[in-house]
């Protein structure tokens, strides 16, 4: 029973990986795929072989783009990994009671993988998801192959090419492979070569030694994109050395010093197992217990940003509907617990003595409620102004700027700059960020579509037809191709299709490039604000009045609701408008006699009551309490939504 229990467990795990990434990781594995590129022609090989290493990114890009079908994608590298870790235990010898060893550097790959989160989109999926992976599994295959190589000769042939070919394929993973095997050779890790001396198993270890030093610093004149002190780092998925990065290749360098270990220590470790083979039992199942909690204390977990690729994913699908349903979701899934911490907040606050004890509590409790990031807000406002309802219902949803649970904030311009420019109208400036991050990280199938689409647009057939034709070469991504290349071609037929009818309208002004400095949301508050031609669409006049009831800047709303009455074919004003004027009106003190509804002068004569009534301890306690209350409307939002802060 226990051997039939032994066997099934890795299986088991496997099975499960493979569920949590199917059905918990879904936007994580396509926007890991949409962010990279794998093309079927003999330029994009040879680029490959541009850097030592590059062939293996070529080859993780291959696999990379099936996660576009996630079910798929995780099925591969999840088999990959239980290959990693059945070759591991054979490739070392690693004995039958201690076989948990072979999960510590499988662990080390998926913890690379899913402790990512915004880092992602300064990595870029193409170099390190399935690349690693298929690194350390060519480590394996050089051991093996040292190790079944009976005769001296053929060991330090194989450990030659290794070195040097496995080099130009695969970077600093082969050499590890190569230094392994001769360690494992010296330590007689390797049972088939036991007729060797003693002579000559060192002299196979001083070899590979020899090789991994040497074959990056003969093999360096071949290559000219890069430092020769990166060369022992070459094939990693980054080889910047900043703090981010330097993080993120822990995970690496724990696998390849695993190996090295392994490699050194487990004759010893053989012996310890038949010595002591009753504390060996204890020895696994914590060795397996320490791997799994690795991997659940390192795995990403953030439930905004998963909202936010959802919701990116949707944009690229113009699905404003999904957009919507998704920050629904997220911001209502725990309003009840919220609910009772609220209550509980006031009970621990009703017995502090002073403001300054309050403010403690208050800030004990502000993980209990939710709050989204910008870019959350910013894709859920541009869904609701698609559908035509966002000066009803953009400010009864909630709002903030919650900070990015990451390393270092990654601007929302890297994440859906193109994006947002595009369905804004701003071809110009979608063009820009494509090109921006081209430059930068290289083509990807997103920033090949936006570009197509780009063209598209503008009427730009041949540049259209440059962008279309290398999609044509993709395996998931060519009938979207297809699709579009008679749009490309026909203006009229063009502007009947998502999503370039809904981007049109938008483009009442004249068009311009310039610098954002890297903040989209301030830039596009402005462009609405100040760059209306004398000829608008109603579109644009409705986005022009919901950005400057954001910019909370009384002249400019005025300004907006001008422009937006010269163009709005229903003269009743939207619920949020009206909030706005009676609120701006009572400020001013100058009623300009807009009809306003009866529920709308209700609403506002109640807050206004409220506040004439309500007390509390300090001002921090103030926002979460009447959110409950008048979360739903404009006075809320400009009183309570202040200081905003955009990355």
């Amino acid at each position: 029973m226990k051997k039939i229990t032994g066997k099934l467990a890795a299986p088991a795990i496997a099975a499960i990986l493979w569920a949590i990434l199917t059905f918990t990781q879904s936007e994580v594995l396509l926007k890991t795929s949409d962010l990279s590129l794998f093309l079927f022609d003999w330029t994009f090989l040879k680029e490959s072989f541009m850097i030592p290493g590059g062939f293996l990114g070529w080859a993780g890009s291959f696999f990379t783009q099936f996660l576009y079908i996630p079910w798929l994608g995780a099925l591969l590298w999840v088999a990959m990994l239980y290959a990693a870790g059945h070759l591991t235990v054979r490739a070392f010898g690693i004995p039958s009671k201690l076989k948990a060893l072979a999960a510590l550097p499988v662990a080390a790959l998926v913890i690379a993988n899913m402790s990512l989160g915004y880092g992602m989109f300064i990595m870029r999926p193409q170099d390190y998801f399935f690349a690693p992976t298929l690194g350390y599994l060519l480590i394996l295959g050089i051991i093996s192959a040292v190790r079944k190589a009976p005769l001296f000769w053929e060991k330090t042939a194989i450990i030659a090419v290794s070195a040097a070919a496995g080099f130009i394929v695969s970077g600093v993973f082969a050499l590890a492979g190569t230094l392994a095997a001769g360690i494992c050779v010296l330590t007689e890790a390797d049972n088939d070569c036991a007729e060797m001396n003693n002579g000559k198993k060192t002299g196979i270890a001083i070899l590979s030694l020899a090789f991994c030093i040497a074959a990056p610093v003969l093999l360096y004149g071949c290559f000219t994109r890069y430092r020769l002190a990166d060369s022992w780092s070459m094939g990693l998925p980054s080889i910047s050395d900043d703090e981010w990065t330097v993080r993120i290749r822990l995970s690496y360098w724990f696998m390849l010093g695993l190996s090295l270990l392994f490699a050194a220590l487990m004759p010893t470790l053989k012996k310890a197992v038949a010595a002591k083979s009753d504390k060996v039992r204890f020895a696994n199942v914590a060795i397996s217990i320490i791997a799994v909690l690795s991997v659940a204390t390192f795995w990403y977990k953030d439930a905004n940003f998963k909202a936010e690729l959802k919701m990116s994913l949707a944009v690229d699908r113009s699905d404003w509907e999904e957009v919507n349903d998704i920050y629904r979701q997220v911001s209502t899934k725990h309003l009840n617990r919220e609910k009772k911490a609220l209550e509980k907040r006031k009970a621990a606050i009703s017995v502090t003595g002073t403001p300054e004890q309050a403010q403690f509590v208050v800030k004990e409790y502000e993980k209990c409620f939710f709050q989204p990031t910008r870019l959350m807000v910013m894709f859920r406002d541009l869904a609701l102004l698609k559908q035509n309802k966002a000066l009803d219902t953009a400010f009864t949803m909630r709002d903030g700027a919650k900070e990015q649970k990451s390393l270092t904030q990654i601007p929302m311009a890297f994440q859906a700059g193109r994006q947002l420019y595009m369905h804004y109208g701003l071809v110009n400036m979608a063009y820009r960020w494509c090109l921006e991050d081209q430059v930068e990280h290289g083509w990807s199938y997103g920033t090949l579509r936006y570009m197509a689409a780009y063209a598209t647009l503008l009427n730009e057939t041949e540049f259209a037809a440059k962008y279309l034709g290398k999609l044509d070469r993709t395996l998931f991504h060519r009938n979207w191709s297809r699709k579009q290349r008679p749009l490309s071609a026909d203006i009229q037929k063009m502007s009947q299709e998502l999503p370039y009818r809904e981007i049109i309208p938008y483009m009442s002004f004249s068009d311009r490039m310039s610098n954002d400095l890297v903040k989209c949301e301030t830039y596009i508050m402005k462009h609405f604000a100040e760059d209306r031609d004398a000829v608008a669409s109603p579109e644009f006049d409705r986005a022009a009045l919901l950005w400057a009831m954001r910019t909370q800047n009384i002249n400019l709303f005025w300004k907006a609701l001008s422009q937006y009455l010269s163009t709005a074919s229903d003269i009743n004003l939207p619920k949020h408008v009206q909030e706005a004027v009676i609120l701006y009106s009572n400020l001013e003190k100058e009623d300009l006699g807009i009809p306003i509804d009866k529920s709308v002068k209700d609403s506002y004569a109640v807050f206004n009551e409220y506040f004439q009534h309500a007390r509390f301890s300090c001002e921090a306690e103030m926002p979460a309490s009447v959110w409950f209350k008048f979360g739903n409307t404009y006075y809320y939002y400009y009183y309570f939504i202040r200081g905003l802060q955009t990355f």
